[in-house]
């Protein structure tokens, strides 16, 4: 498995495993517990302008769309996708609308909307970008319920379920494995 910052990964594959990750469930870190927060980190990245400000309802839809996309990586490992987070991720969408616009690359969707709104209409466009050029299916959320960081899934038959083989995965099988044993 490789981290979201390999070389050769797309940019739109590292913003959306970056986001993601912005929230460290194992050490229960948040590196954008406030909407100031989250438009610092949103400028960092180009998404938003200096006079672009982030709401509070901006804050809250990204933090549920945040949440929404994480349920959406673990289920590429296999978990089950409750269908409440697609509806979350529509929801967050409608109010993040995307224009068509057109580059030497050819046709690409860009945010049409305003403020706080654009940065999370360049994470959509981020998402219909990897999902259009066949990133989408290898982006995932380690199957380690402690864990659950968002990699980028580099085995050959995309079958990597944790974001490293040798900390998550050994330390899954080997609970696995314990508990299969007799209590002593």
């Amino acid at each position: 498995m490789a981290d979201a910052h390999s070389p050769g990964l797309p940019t739109d594959v590292v913003l959306l495993l970056d986001f993601v990750n912005t929230l460290d469930v194992e050490k229960l870190v948040d590196a954008v517990p406030t909407a100031e927060a989250f438009a610092s980190w949103c400028r960092a990245r180009g998404l938003l302008s200096t006079a672009d400000t982030v709401s509070s309802e901006v804050f809250k839809a990204a933090i549920e769309m945040r949440e929404a996309l994480r349920a959406v990586l673990l289920s590429h490992t296999g978990e089950p996708l409750p269908a409440s987070e697609l509806r979350t991720l529509e929801r967050v969408a409608a109010s993040s609308p995307l224009t068509v616009g057109f580059s030497e690359e050819g046709v690409v969707l860009r945010p049409a909307g305003h403020g706080g709104w654009k940065g999370l209409g360049h994470l959509f466009a981020a998402i219909v970008s990897t999902q259009r050029e066949g990133y989408w299916p290898r982006m995932k959320v380690c199957a380690a319920g402690a864990c659950q960081e968002a990699f980028y899934d580099t085995s050959k038959n995309r079958s990597g379920r944790w974001c490293s083989m040798a900390v998550c995965g050994n330390r899954t099988k080997l609970q696995r494995f314990r508990s299969g044993m007799p209590k002593q």
